[in-house]
């Protein structure tokens, strides 16, 4: 019986460890750049590729907010979540849009990990 209440609770945390990313990309798209505070630990990590990124809370918001700024549309859907522990990875499109441009489609990959229930460390890979 321990055993199955254990794999219990394994599952609950993982659903609720992909419900936080869902969340997240929600707000992402639609909220307010300040909205993301409660999804973010103070000193949360960003990184698009092997030799940029930034950390802390604050300089992740204001780079989400650079990005949107520069871009007509901007958005992502997830296409498929799995989750190993206490990461979150995604299959990603991402859909963009320059002032003057046309629309365009990016696929791109995630890991989003969680301390708590918190993002900490969150990277992408864009393809």
């Amino acid at each position: 019986m321990e055993d199955i209440h254990r794999a219990a609770l394994d599952g609950i945390q993982q659903m609720e460890r992909e419900l936080i990313v869902r969340d997240f990309v929600a707000v992402l798209n639609e909220g307010d750049v300040g909205e993301l505070l409660p999804f973010l630990t103070e000193d949360v990590v960003y990184r698009p590729s092997h030799n940029r990124g930034v950390t802390g809370r604050r300089e992740m918001l204001a780079m989400i907010g650079e990005i949107r700024s520069r871009f007509a549309e901007w958005s992502t859907a997830l296409v498929t979540v799995a989750v190993a522990g206490d990461t979150v990875l995604t299959e990603q499109v991402l859909h963009l849009r320059l002032p003057e441009g046309e629309k365009c489609e990016v696929l791109g990959f995630g890991s989003f990990r969680l301390d708590g229930s918190r993002i900490c460390t969150w990277h992408q890979v864009h393809a």
